[in-house]
């Protein structure tokens, strides 16, 4: 190569500036330096509601039909309520813009059991008293204020994450229309013989003194001896520990050790069982042993669901208080005796232990059979236990008379509807376990013996020395069902037990929409279109919305079910209380100082909500989570994140510095339409008659984005749309395009200036359209703050009256060529940005092309390569005449490139020589 001296090059100012014209006074103030959420949301959203666009347009038939699976009033959203949101709102947003009638449902659940306990502690921590003092008319009005105040606190953050919600629908699961659905629901089942009332063992939670549901049902796995703190006791009591007790065999001198872990129950032992074919006890099958507590001989019995592994493989059979037990006990007509009671003490069963805790009771027993000679030892063991998720208490099993639905038909019924494809599950692997569970389902237990939810309306009577259960709609349904059948002198006794929430909450698809009334809103908008929530209630909630839709209205409640991941923390643990590390949604909207958190959340303990020890932790984790407190967000920030991940995935991690980092790209959107409207405020708008090559390669890109984001939300990846919005904006449109416009706009051209006007306002224009589903607030203010200068901006109230930018419309630019060609350019850019991070001025840089096309179309694009490497003194060579300058390095990049960099500077000419050297190394060894 020929050496070329340094200065017979043509030199541009690095630190160039562009001239932005002048603006009147108004438009200045018109548009702030930078983006602030709190100036606009709350204006945005007042802008909505007054113009009605949230609901549904009558005149077209609803394309999307959604319910918002009803948040508890049991306190304030949190964050998976938030990603819910979020994520209903960004299709009923993008549906609308795209032509189509939405129509979108609020509503609050009544949350029955978690409720009334948390009013309990309410009450308690603020006015010292209990239920049981104010009785349960005054208790429930206390319920229903509780309530008033939840749902305002709710509906107001739920505005403020820009929920598009047909407020006029709203729904509460105790109001009066909802009730007489829920009646007339058990009314047909009842019917249709698959209501029914029996004795059977059930989840029982001494703290409630209720039945609970399976859902509420934690398992608590310890591996070795563990102290728990259990409600009720002031000492902690230890599991994780197995008693071998002796039980000699009658008429012999041996006897059988058998293992358990709750000894306090052996009052209620019936029988002990071993495996059918475990020969160390066959010799033993129909002989008896001798009970050392209840001094009485039980049977040794054989049972194929004993489990041999286990301890000696010798169960004792308290058939009233566990269920595998329960199940060998009635297999074999074994009587069933009850130790325990609702309260968890001991039952006069249990004799000189009558009335001690059962816990208590456990340490008793344990010295009683040691004294007695027949413990054998204690050793540790791993053990499961069952807690109540709501108030941490050991669940016990007890049986009760309770009402249950048969589930085995309609569970087939819904298992039927997703292998023929009529239900489709988002995403796919949750298919199988759909089935799996409804396969192997249990008779759902529906009563709970609480005060607040739905009265469950039955009654019952004793005649003719019978009892016999009446379901009807009132009493004096009741009362002529009863006086036709045995007279007039017959006495009704209403059954004092409520429902389980979920059996409200499963009718919801159908009972908002009017049912049992063949309303205009049933025969117009059921079943909804989509079921989208957390794939962590697809069995409690989903499944029994599926099996009683089909059940009582013939038809599947929804066409889509889309299930979301739990949300975790940045570090992947479940967000919970009893972490502590929890983060309400308005605090990333409006930021909080450490010292306003910490406030806040003493303000919970104060009101009875969060107790001490889960303070201790919050408190804990607010210090090392947030110690400088949480940076204001804004509403779009948090959207932006919660749909960053793939929300399909298992767990879905939540940090807050990448929702600060979102912010700072919704500062970008601001500060690239405060550049396009100083730039080109006073330019004609026009498409020109040749394009420049960037305005093309840009106006590409913003094809292939429109593609990629329609694609995206059809198939529900909300990730990728996002992805793709990033990809365009930060990085082609303002890293690389809006950066090289400044250098088109310094020359003489008008084609330029033109080409670069119309493909920077379309570009900004289509952009803002298209991220309005996602980031609504910016995106309407932007738009009529520009509209008020640009014509080709619409003149709108809002991006809700504007189509959704489609790909039809915009594949005339998509160029996959051209694309190709400037990735390449691109890749060249990153090469010197990478050479040379910690050197950038006073350097001349020559790419060096050996193909005569190339070397064109690097001219052509060379204000995009000056703008993305911040190297201004670029100039593009052919190879076959190009001379390397004696203060040069060169460095070659690609068979067809060589990039040769020119400094004068003798010790960054050494150092740049060394890093082309690793470079090209490394390149080779990739190679």
């Amino acid at each position: 190569m020929k050496t070329v001296q340094f200065n017979s090059l043509p030199r541009f100012n690095c630190c160039y500036k562009y001239s932005y014209n002048k603006f009147t006074t108004q438009q200045l103030s018109d548009f702030p330096k930078t983006y602030n959420s709190k100036e606009i949301e709350h204006k945005w959203y007042q802008i909505w509601e007054k113009n009605n666009y949230f609901a549904v347009k009558n005149d077209k038939e609803a394309t999307l039909k959604m319910l918002l699976p009803p948040p508890n009033v049991t306190g304030t959203l949190h964050l998976g309520h938030a990603l819910t949101v979020t994520i209903q709102d960004i299709l009923a947003r993008w549906y609308r813009m795209n032509g189509h009638s939405v129509i979108w449902i609020p509503g609050f659940d009544h949350a029955g059991i978690a409720t009334q306990m948390m009013v309990e502690k309410h009450l308690l921590k603020t006015k010292a008293i209990n239920k049981s003092d104010i009785g349960k008319e005054q208790f429930l009005s206390y319920v229903w204020q509780w309530r008033n105040e939840m749902q305002n606190s709710i509906r107001t953050q739920l505005k403020a994450l820009g929920a598009s919600l047909d407020w006029s629908r709203e729904y509460f699961t105790m109001s009066e229309n909802h009730n007489n659905a829920v009646i007339e629901a058990l009314l047909i089942l009842n019917e249709r013989n698959l209501l029914y009332r029996k004795k059977a063992l059930i989840n029982w939670s001494t703290t409630l003194h209720s039945t609970i549901s399976d859902i509420e049902v934690e398992h608590l796995y310890i591996n070795k001896k563990t102290e728990l703190q259990v409600p009720g006791y002031k000492e902690k009591i230890t599991f994780g520990e197995i008693a071998h007790i002796a039980y000699p065999i009658k008429d012999s001198k041996h006897e059988i050790i058998v293992t358990t872990s709750r000894p306090e129950t052996l009052f209620g032992d019936v029988a002990i069982a071993v495996h059918p074919d475990d020969e160390r006890y066959a010799k033993y099958i129909g002989q008896q042993v001798w009970h050392p507590l209840r001094e009485t001989h039980i049977p040794v019995i054989s049972d194929s669901l004993v489990d041999k592994q286990f301890g000696t493989g010798v169960m004792k059979i308290t058939a009233a208080h566990d269920p595998l037990d329960y199940i060998i006990a009635n297999n074999h007509q074994l009587e069933i005796i009850e130790v325990i009671d609702e309260c968890g003490n001991i039952t006069e069963r249990g004799k000189q232990f009558k009335g001690l805790p059962r816990f208590i009771a456990r340490r008793e027993v344990l010295n009683e059979l040691s004294n007695k000679g027949i413990l054998k030892s204690i050793s540790e063991h791993k053990m499961c236990i069952p807690l109540c998720s709501r108030s941490r208490d050991i669940v016990e099993y007890l049986p009760r008379e309770q009402w249950f639905i048969k589930c085995k038909d309609m569970a087939q019924k819904a298992i039927q509807t997703v292998e023929e494809g009529h239900l489709k599950i988002i995403p796919t692997i949750h298919k199988k376990t759909f089935c799996h569970y409804l396969v192997n389902i249990r008779d759902w237990c529906i009563s709970r013996q609480i005060w607040w939810g739905h009265s469950i309306p039955a009654y019952c009577i004793t005649a003719e020395s019978k009892s016999e259960w009446i379901i009807a709609r009132t009493e004096d349904d009741a009362e002529a069902i009863v006086q036709n059948k045995y007279g007039s002198c017959v006495k009704l006794h209403k059954d004092q037990d409520v429902l389980d929430t979920w059996f409200s909450s499963a009718i919801l698809p159908f009972a908002v929409m009017g049912w049992p009334e063949k309303t205009t809103n049933f025969k117009k908008y059921y079943p909804l279109t989509l079921m989208e929530t957390g794939s962590d209630i697809l069995f409690f909630w989903v499944a029994r919305m599926v099996m009683l839709g089909l059940e009582l209205t013939d038809r599947l409640p929804f066409d889509e079910v889309l299930l979301h991941g739990l949300l975790c923390d940045a570090y992947g643990k479940k967000m919970s209380k009893t972490l502590g590390n929890i983060i309400s949604p308005e605090n990333i909207i409006n930021g909080i100082t450490l010292n306003e958190l910490t406030t806040q959340t003493e303000k919970g303990h104060n009101a009875g909500v969060l107790d001490k020890s889960t303070l201790k932790r919050m408190l804990k984790a607010n210090k090392k989570l947030f110690p400088n407190g949480v940076p204001e967000c804004g509403a779009d920030a948090l959207r932006m994140t919660l749909c960053s991940h793939n929300i399909k995935n298992e767990h879905i991690n939540f940090d807050i510095m990448e929702c600060q980092a979102n912010k700072y790209f919704l500062n970008k959107i601001w500060q690239a339409s405060k550049y396009v409207l100083l730039m080109t405020w006073n330019k004609e708008y026009k498409k020109p008659t040749n394009l420049t090559i960037i305005d093309q390669w840009i106006l590409s890109r913003l094809s292939l984005m429109i593609n990629i984001i329609n694609d995206s939300l059809i198939k529900r990846n909300f990730h990728i749309a996002i992805q793709a919005m990033r990809n365009f904006l930060y990085y082609e449109f303002c890293d690389f395009y809006l950066e090289a416009t400044k250098w088109g706009f310094k020359s003489e051209s008008i084609n330029t200036h033109t080409s670069h006007t119309y493909s920077l306002r379309k570009c900004l224009e289509v952009f803002l359209r298209a991220s309005a589903p996602i980031i609504p607030y910016i995106s309407d203010d932007l738009y009529k703050r520009l509209s008020n200068t640009f014509p080709e901006f619409m003149s709108i109230s809002s991006l809700m009256e504007i189509e959704y930018p489609i790909p039809e419309h915009f594949s005339e630019w998509r160029d996959i060529s051209l694309d190709e060609r400037v990735n390449k350019v691109i890749s060249i850019v990153l090469k010197i940005r990478s050479i040379l991070v910690s050197h950038r001025k006073n350097l001349q840089v020559h790419i060096i092309i050996n193909k005569s096309e190339d070397l064109s179309f690097y001219n052509d694009v060379i204000n995009l390569i000056k703008a993305g490497s911040k190297i201004y003194d670029i100039v593009i060579f052919p190879e076959n005449n190009y001379i390397q300058n004696e203060n040069s390095v060169c460095y070659p990049y690609t068979s067809d490139c060589t990039l040769s960099i020119i400094t004068k500077d003798s010790f960054v000419l050494e150092e740049l020589k060394n890093k082309v050297l690793n470079n090209t190394i490394t390149q080779r060894k990739e190679n």
